[in-house]
């Protein structure tokens, strides 16, 4: 055998038993990361990623729900807290409006967007998103992802179809150890 095949050979193994140990791996969340990197661990909680995709609540959620009402492309869409839960009342698929309760924020600056869970799994991204910028930037404010598109529950890029889908557009980025659980 040459060297050359013998590299390749030796080359192909070890590729291979990476690839068997990567598919054993867990995620074990980050938290676990912190005691042999604290230094790390610490300046990525600073950081915008550790924000990518949160569950809501009173520190993570930086949109104004106060019952707040904006309208884009004639579509009203309400956001406002019900119960300790942030939800959103806006047009759905049928065309008619419909209450969301949303399962997780997404991102944190410049921008932060809304995920929705509408059965079993299923993430759609809302294209109405918050303005985390300061005001006196032209911040603090609600504001539609496709400003200058016509967008009505028939477009490919409203909320609930395809290109808003989490699952298959942007979970893969923009978080770690997260389970599709849609198909």
């Amino acid at each position: 055998m040459s060297f050359n095949s013998k590299f390749f050979l030796l080359a192909w193994i070890f590729s291979q038993a990476a690839f068997a140990s990567a598919a054993q791996a867990k995620y074990v969340g980050s938290e676990h990361c912190f005691q042999c990197h604290q230094t790390e661990y610490s300046q990525w909680q600073l950081s915008d990623h550790h924000r990518a995709m949160q569950r809501p609540g009173e520190e993570t959620v930086h949109g104004d729900f106060s019952d707040t009402v904006v309208e884009f492309h004639n579509i009203e869409t309400r956001f406002f807290r019900e119960d300790g839960d942030y939800m959103v009342k806006t047009v759905a698929n049928n065309g008619k409006p419909e209450l969301f309760k949303i399962a997780y924020t997404f991102g944190h600056y410049p921008l932060q967007q809304y995920l929705i869970d509408i059965g079993k799994g299923h993430l759609q991204a809302l294209n109405v998103a918050w303005d985390n910028r300061k005001l006196e930037h032209g911040g603090q404010r609600w504001f539609h992802l496709q400003a200058d598109e016509d967008i009505d529950p028939d477009h490919p890029f409203f909320w609930t179809r395809h290109f808003q889908n989490a699952n298959s557009r942007c979970i893969e980025c923009h978080g770690t150890g997260v389970r599709k659980n849609f198909d």
